[in-house]
């Protein structure tokens, strides 16, 4: 979609500031106009609750609520008062944890809500938000902000892919299992290239996850624990192998909210509920398979 420059630039607001993405995004947004991402802006925010078994969360919420303050976003005293101030609403709380409960008191006001990248911790929730969000004609968006770089879709092919291996740090946080908290952003890498279906997740040996289609397509997953900021892949198909590196940063975030603001015009998801709910499925099993040392078939 190609921005309008006539449209009036959409208001979004933040829902827990706990992330690095909250001051970001509110830069990259800026006024809607000449910012690097024109078509929205940030005009209200929500601290959120720090968790106290959540160093992430509880360490950096402070710093990050005034670092957003001091971008000119008023802080408001509950998620309501940001929703009914905007027109769409951006979930970039830290703590997976919080999403499902975010999601619920703000899918009733019916208007677009994106999930910050781990959309739920589990499948059932992200049925229950989902389908909360359908009563509600409540638009949900999802994704992680790594399948919107260029360097991925330039490689990624969807109808030639058959292969997809993938190597990003693997941090792990309190109260999130395996592949839950960072491994999520491989996840949805491989699920953005070869789609919706994954049918087998075994991370129960060595150091990497593989998943498998029913055709035989599979995706490997690894990496240190250690946080870097690249991200390399390989997609194999007909056409030879491309590879790709992705470079964490907020230059990074910018497709992401390209398609924010394109899916919040055109009423359509960023990221198709059937992904969005295998990527929930596919980390739900991994953590499955790494704890009973078999691999999981997903249904």
């Amino acid at each position: 979609m190609t921005y309008d420059e006539t449209a009036p630039p959409l208001r979004f607001g933040l829902i827990g500031v706990d992330s690095p993405h909250a001051p970001s995004f509110t830069r990259l947004f800026g006024d809607g106009v000449t910012g690097a991402v024109p078509g929205g802006t940030i005009t209200a925010a929500w601290k959120g609750v720090a968790a106290r078994d959540f160093p992430l969360s509880r360490d950096r919420i402070d710093a990050f609520a005034q670092e957003v303050s001091d971008l000119g976003v008023p802080l408001c005293t509950t998620p309501e008062e940001v929703a009914e101030r905007c027109d769409a609403l951006l979930v970039v709380a830290s703590d997976a944890r919080t999403h499902a409960g975010y999601f619920t008191r703000l899918a009733p006001f019916g208007k677009p809500v994106y999930v910050d990248t781990r959309f739920a911790l589990t499948t059932e929730d992200a049925r229950v938000m989902l389908a909360t969000a359908g009563v509600h004609g409540c638009l949900p968006l999802a994704g992680s902000p790594k399948r919107f770089t260029p360097e991925f879709r330039r490689a990624a092919d969807r109808s030639r892919a058959d292969h997809v291996d993938l190597t990003g740090p693997l941090p792990t946080q309190p109260g999130h299992p395996f592949l839950a908290w960072y491994g999520v952003h491989l996840v949805d890498l491989a699920v953005a290239a070869l789609g919706p279906g994954c049918a087998r997740v075994d991370a129960s040996t060595g150091d990497r996850t593989t998943l498998t289609w029913p055709d035989g397509r599979t995706a490997t997953l690894g990496g240190e624990e250690q946080w870097s900021p690249l991200t390399t892949g390989r997609v194999n198909g007909p056409g030879g192998a491309r590879e790709f590196t992705i470079e964490a940063g907020p230059p990074m975030l910018t497709g992401l909210l390209t398609s924010i603001v394109d899916a919040c015009r055109d009423g359509a998801p960023n990221v198709p509920e059937a992904e969005v709910l295998d990527i929930v499925a596919i980390v739900e099993a991994a953590h499955r398979s790494r704890t009973s040392g078999a691999p999981v078939t997903l249904p």
